[in-house]
């Protein structure tokens, strides 16, 4: 038989359970404090009183009944705790019952008193079977022996009536606190349980943008968890839309090398008898088609990859890794002609085949985009705050709403030229993610007369 699952405890029901504890600890401890203080002064006075009585007896220096007697008549005792008192002299043994001021010699009560074991408990405290706890005290004075016994029945009736209040009043705090603590755990609990309310009326669709939830204005905890909720849902459906777009964007960029494919390959099992010239054009389309479409793929990995990648960055001579690569990459501008500016000796960290990656993208996109006739420009300087990797060009240039949007996947300015002009609108989204992961950022200024800088920078640390 499988074991049922224990009940989760709820926000309510935990600071209730937390807050009954702290109320009955608190008047728990209070108590103890007050029956503590009240049962040791008592005892204080318990015991002032019967050392006074005794001092009394001792002062008194009683040698027979009649000056016993004068004692007792003459005497003002202050204790307020019935007590038993034995005076032995050379003739006679004298013993008295004391309650309140009212004397009685040699009562029937002292005598059966006197005739019970006693138990001795620790100082001055014994146990008289049948009579209770009392207080003993002996003292000797020539030929005269003192005793002296307390009864301490009222102070333990005073205790035990002050336990039962005490008793009462937790019963009664616990009603109270137990009130008090579902009150206030309910008024605290309330914005947890209407945000946990928001979120399960979420869409539950991953592939749906999901609704913000509205956020409670306190306590702040709930209110900064709410707005970082809602900034995750944000994030969320910002990354399914992106998604979104790629998967259409991909699939477009997909489906017009692979039509074109098959439409070749119709056309030479129509016509390859009749028209056998068309086969080697069709060929060539195809090859071409096909290697556009290795391209896209690659793209595509290298864009997933970038996404994925986790790096260890090192650190990197990016002044000789720039030069190198203008030197390697000039033959490929042709007839376009790159100039180089790099300033020596600048450091970065970073990953060499990212930043090779990066450099060469730049390139290539400024190839693509600027006149045969004008230059390049491949630039390396260090201010006192950054250092600025920037590939200038002198093409149509980028309008300024526009300058974000070409990071985008598949993203191109002029959409009436993405079929004239070779490549898939992956590499700027590919160099953005690589610039990241090199912990650098890139922006794209205008250049004059016309024309767009790529700059890549690195903050420098103070």
């Amino acid at each position: 038989m499988a074991k049922t699952k224990p009940a989760i405890p709820t926000y309510e029901q935990l600071i209730n359970k937390e807050i009954k504890r702290l109320v009955l600890l608190i008047t728990f401890i209070i108590s103890l404090v007050i029956l503590v203080m009240v049962g040791t002064q008592q005892t204080l006075n318990t015991s002032r009183e019967a050392r006074d009585l005794m001092t009394s007896l001792n002062q008194a220096n009683i040698k027979d009944v009649p000056s016993f007697i004068h004692w007792n008549n003459t005497t003002t005792r202050n204790t307020k705790q019935p007590a038993f008192i034995r005076v032995s002299t050379q003739k006679a043994t004298l013993t008295t019952t004391t309650k309140g001021k009212r004397t009685i010699l040699t009562s029937p009560s002292s005598k059966a008193f006197f005739a019970r074991n006693q138990t001795k408990l620790f100082g001055s405290l014994v146990y008289v079977r049948g009579f209770g706890f009392f207080l003993a005290y002996t003292q000797k004075d020539g030929n005269n022996t003192y005793q002296l016994w307390v009864s301490l029945r009222r102070l333990i009736n005073s205790l035990l009536i002050l336990i039962a209040l005490i008793i009462v009043v937790m019963v009664a705090a616990s009603t109270l606190g137990t009130w008090w603590a579902h009150r206030l755990a309910s008024r605290l609990s309330a914005p947890t349980i209407a945000l946990l309310h928001e979120t399960k009326y979420t869409s539950n669709d991953p592939d749906a943008d999901q609704p913000t939830l509205t956020v409670p204005d306190s306590p702040r905890e709930i209110n900064d968890l709410g707005q970082a909720f809602n900034e995750l849902l944000l994030a969320q459906n910002q990354r399914l839309q992106h998604e979104r777009q790629f998967i259409s964007d991909a699939s477009h960029e997909l489906r017009t090398p692979i039509a074109a494919i098959r439409g070749n390959l119709s056309l030479i099992r129509r016509r390859r008898d009749a028209h056998p010239e068309v086969i080697p054009e069709s060929l060539d389309f195809i090859d071409e088609e096909s290697l556009r479409m290795q391209h896209l793929i690659e793209n595509l990995l290298h864009l997933s990859r970038a996404d994925r990648a986790k790096i260890e960055l090192s650190d990197q001579d990016l002044s000789y890794l720039v030069l190198q690569l203008g030197e390697h990459y000039q033959p490929t501008l042709a007839p376009q002609l790159l100039q180089v500016n790099v300033d020596p000796n600048i450091h970065v960290k970073g990953n060499a085949e990212m930043l090779q990656q990066i450099v060469v993208a730049l390139l290539d996109n400024a190839h693509k985009y600027s006149p045969d006739d004008q230059p390049i420009t491949l630039s390396l300087h260090q201010t006192a705050q950054t250092i600025d990797l920037a590939i200038a060009d002198h093409g149509e240039g980028i309008p300024d709403d526009q300058k974000n949007a070409v990071f985008q996947r598949f993203y191109r300015v002029d959409q009436s030229r993405s079929q004239a002009i070779e490549g898939s609108g992956l590499g700027l989204a590919i160099v953005q993610q690589l610039v990241a992961l090199n912990q650098a950022t890139i922006k794209i200024t205008n250049n004059h007369p016309q024309g767009s800088i790529f700059t890549v920078s690195w903050q420098l640390s103070d």
